[in-house]
C-alpha cells in the first residue's frame, strides 16, 4: 500500500513554475523606483568568471572592462522588473549590450538573484515596474 501512495506522489501533477520574461532593450529606468536590495548570497562566482571569460576572449565589449590586457571587470549596470501585486516577478528587462552570451548569463545571474531574495519590491509602485543595481567586480 506504501508503494502505491508513493507512486501517487510521484506521478501527481505537479504546479508550474511562475514564468519569468528577460528581454533586453534601451531604455532609462532611473525614475522607477528602487528595489530594496539585500545582498549578493545568490550571485554565482561562476557567473562572474563566465562573463570575465566572455570579455578577455574579445566575444563582446561589457561595461567596465577596457583593453584585452586588464585582468579586472568592473560590471555595473541597472535593470526593470515587473512585480504583480501579490509579489510575483513576471518580467525582467536588462540593457541592451549586443552581446547575446553576456545577457543571458547576466539575465541568468539576475533571475537568480531575484528568486533568491536579493532584491525584493518595496510595494511603492502601483504599477509594479522597479530599477535594481547589478554591480560586481571580478579580478583574474
Amino acid at each position: 500500500m506504501q508503494h502505491l501512495l508513493a507512486l501517487a506522489l510521484l506521478l501527481a501533477p505537479v504546479p508550474a513554475a511562475a514564468t519569468v520574461s528577460v528581454e533586453t532593450a534601451y531604455g532609462d529606468w532611473s525614475q522607477l523606483p528602487a528595489l530594496h536590495h539585500r545582498g549578493y548570497d545568490h550571485l554565482s562566482s561562476k557567473m562572474m568568471q563566465k562573463l570575465f571569460e566572455i570579455s578577455s576572449e574579445g566575444k563582446c565589449v561589457l561595461p567596465g572592462r577596457s583593453g584585452r590586457l586588464k585582468k579586472e571587470l568592473n560590471l555595473s549596470l541597472s535593470f526593470a522588473a515587473h512585480f504583480e501585486p501579490d509579489g510575483t516577478l513576471t518580467r525582467v528587462i536588462l540593457p541592451k549590450l549586443n552581446c547575446p552570451e553576456g545577457e543571458g548569463v547576466i539575465g541568468g545571474a539576475v533571475l537568480e538573484m531575484m528568486r533568491g531574495g536579493d532584491y525584493r519590491p518595496t510595494g511603492k509602485n502601483l504599477d509594479g515596474w522597479y530599477r535594481g543595481q547589478f554591480s560586481f567586480s571580478y579580478i583574474d
